[in-house]
């Protein structure tokens, strides 16, 4: 699968542009310690360049003699590198000036860019690391959220690597046993009967398959994130839950309803859930178009909202306006939906059993949707942060489930969910196979195309299109 650009030395800034303390630059190939003596001056002059050790100096243009910038410099002799190929890191200052020259020295001097992700897939075709490991050190570097670093990181120790190697096992093992039974269909054995690969065939591959294709439906809350729409009445207090949720005044807070007319989002951490709040026109029947407008945006953005946050004013109670809420919630029914009752800073502590029990009774007979004893409520101040933390919770338990997420070691990311699917279809057709008695080499090729597919997971049958399309979603230098 290599080809002759993977022999070649290459070179990539890898850390992010801009001004910083340090940036690195990184280069891999059999000229690599070449490139380094070319452009490095060391202070120490008896420098032997030992690998993995760092050595301090200066970075000189070869051409001129001038010196670009003060550096640490290591050497990494292979196999013991990242990509199992002699590797050479420049640490110096990141001033984006500073690394172009030096990046470019580089190149003058014998090495070529390098492609996005270019060492991670020398990486990958050296057996470093399979192609679950490399995707899944994609996903930390990109990571935005804990939840999805923490995921990444099982991915990275071979976690998906594991689960995908015990079905491949037991796949094997009944497509040996199916094609033993071919080749001798005298012998009459408990292994080689057809009830017995069916039993293996069901918990040893499909049950496993079923499971990781769920992990990435639940997993995805992680990768992806989640969108909470907070509605209600005008002058519920949305703006408000907003600001206290942030801990910032994001949006602007007046007690002229309607203030609120686009859709402001925010982004924070739940539980290690990336969450964006969206703060909402308050939904009413309004005269005016520029308020109107708002509340049309919210139907837009209703439809790839996650959870409701419905905010209900305690003193102005169940009224009109939340039957115009209702009808808007009621149009997206398998959404989940959290019932915030704000500032309840202005009740008396003796009424807030009654308050939340009138409320919830008054939801209850709104038509066309249901509210039950399972909707949470929750009482919040935005005021003065009381029910915040409580709230909180109820969100993440609302995204992960009531924590059943968090239990989950592995989850396949988009294109693994798919060669999953596939490859689920193709053990469907060869158990389909078994109940019509068809013959068993026609069995057979189902398993195997579903044993190839397994393949492309862990990159064993991956083709050159593959791992392009793939490898190209890196940064450039990772």
């Amino acid at each position: 699968m290599a080809t002759h650009r993977d022999t070649d030395t290459i070179a990539a800034v890898a850390t992010p542009s801009g001004p910083g303390g340090i940036g690195i630059i990184r280069i891999s190939g059999s000229d690599s310690l070449y490139i380094l003596k070319s452009l490095f001056r060391p202070s120490n002059p008896k420098c032997t360049y030992k690998s993995h050790m760092l050595y301090h100096g200066f970075i000189v243009n070869p051409e001129s003699g001038q010196e670009v910038d003060e550096a640490l410099c290591v050497y990494m002799k292979a196999p013991k590198t990242y990509t199992r190929q002699d590797v050479v890191e420049i640490q110096c200052h990141s001033g984006p000036a500073v690394m172009s020259q030096i990046l470019e020295l580089c190149l003058k001097a014998g090495a070529r860019l390098a492609l996005p992700g270019e060492f991670t897939k020398r990486a990958f075709l050296s057996g470093r690391i399979d192609l679950t490991q490399a995707e899944a050190l994609n996903d930390l570097v990109c990571a935005q959220s804990s939840g999805l670093t923490l995921m990444s990181i099982k991915g990275l120790k071979g976690a998906l690597a594991k689960r995908i190697e015990a079905i491949r096992k037991g796949l094997v093992y009944c497509l040996s046993a199916l094609e033993v039974a071919i080749d001798y269909p005298e012998e009459d054995s408990e292994i080689l009967s057809e009830n017995h690969i069916i039993e293996r065939l069901e918990t040893d591959v499909i049950g496993p398959v079923v499971d990781l294709i769920k992990a990435y439906d639940v997993g995805a809350i992680y990768r992806y994130g989640a969108k909470v729409l907070l509605v209600g009445r005008p002058n519920a207090g949305k703006s408000s839950l907003l600001n206290a949720l942030l801990c910032e005044e994001r949006v602007i807070v007046t007690e002229i309803p309607g203030t609120t007319r686009d859709i402001v989002e925010q982004q924070i951490e739940i539980d290690g859930t990336l969450v964006t709040l969206m703060d909402t026109a308050g939904i009413r029947q309004s005269p005016d178009p520029i308020e109107a407008m708002g509340i049309d945006k919210i139907v837009k953005v209703a439809a790839v909202a996650d959870v409701f946050l419905w905010l209900i004013d305690p003193i102005q109670g169940v009224g009109v306006e939340e039957e115009e809420v209702a009808r808007l919630i009621a149009s997206f029914g398998s959404k989940k939906i959290i019932v915030v009752v704000n500032k309840i800073d202005k009740v008396k502590y003796t009424e807030m059993g009654e308050v939340e029990e009138l409320i919830r009774q008054r939801l209850a007979q709104l038509k066309g949707l249901d509210i039950d004893d399972k909707v949470p409520i929750c009482l919040v101040s935005a005021k003065t942060g009381e029910g915040l933390q409580e709230l909180t919770a109820t969100i993440s338990n609302a995204l992960l489930q009531d924590g059943r997420i968090k239990e989950i070691d592995v989850a396949p990311n988009i294109r693994q969910k798919q060669v999953l699917q596939h490859m689920s279809c193709c053990l469907e057709r060869a158990m389909g196979g078994f109940k019509r008695a068809l013959p068993l080499d026609v069995i057979a090729l189902d398993l195997r195309q579903a044993l190839n597919l397994l393949g492309e997971i862990t990159g064993e049958t991956a083709t050159e299109d593959i791992l392009d399309q793939i490898f190209s979603s890196f940064c450039l230098g990772k």
